[in-house]
């Protein structure tokens, strides 16, 4: 496969033509270079003879399925493909698989095209300040964003996100909705003093760290749409 020139290329597999021929007609409108597989094997076949950005992959096929086939690539050669599986029926243990193995995301049928997009159009270059008391949560939420290509800057010291804000243009700021007010505060004050666009998104134990992924997801898509500029 010859990747084109600024192109991002994705692999779609799936045993249902059907859905490969539609996913690629849309993948392709939206200019993006992509190719498909009809089974686990064939897929295994094309990811070990080239290098995918996206891999989009139906967890449940005959021969191997998409788990099987993430964890012999993963044994055969260093791969910067990002894996998104989806899949008609719930399997938490596949799902936990696929995490542990390092995969993008982790989807259920029917599938949502714009979600797809969201996901595989390029993110680099956005930063986001993850400011969390919480070292799970930080730890946790700022490596899901990193795999997604975003900057990230991670800190649980008030005094170092207020320094972080008043040198760096954020695209995004990540604070715990718990936290003290007084703290909220001096987040909120320092952006309003600085006239930034930065967006502020609130997040607690609660809350899953995709369902924050998927919050920034959607306001970058915005941003993509209106020329520019981020909508809250």
């Amino acid at each position: 496969m010859i990747k084109e020139i600024n192109k991002t290329t994705v692999l779609v597999v799936d045993d249902h033509p059907a859905i490969r021929s539609t996913m690629l007609d849309i993948l392709n409108e939206e200019g993006f270079s992509a190719e498909q597989a009809t089974n686990g094997t064939e897929a295994l076949a094309k990811c070990q003879a080239n290098e995918f950005d996206f891999v989009l992959m139906d967890v449940q096929m005959p021969e191997l399925n998409g788990i099987e086939v993430l964890s012999k690539i993963r044994k055969s050669k260093q791969t910067k493909s990002r894996f998104i599986f989806f899949s008609a029926y719930s399997v938490p243990e596949l799902e936990e698989q696929a995490l542990a193995l390092g995969s993008y995301a982790f989807l259920r049928k029917p599938i949502k095209v714009e979600k797809i997009l969201s996901l595989i159009r390029d993110k680099r270059g956005i930063p986001v300040l993850v400011h969390l008391e919480d070292d799970h949560m930080r730890t946790c939420l700022g490596n899901l964003l990193k795999n997604q290509g975003y900057q990230i800057i991670e800190t649980n010291n008030l005094d170092n996100a207020l320094i972080q804000l008043r040198q760096i243009d954020y695209a995004f700021l990540i604070y715990d909705s718990d936290s003290p007010g007084l703290e909220q505060e001096a987040l909120t004050s320092t952006l309003r003093s600085l006239k930034s666009e930065t967006i502020c998104i609130t997040t607690n134990e609660d809350e899953k760290a995709s369902e924050v992924i998927d919050k920034i997801s959607f306001l970058s898509e915005q941003k993509a749409k209106s020329g520019g500029n981020y909508e809250n």
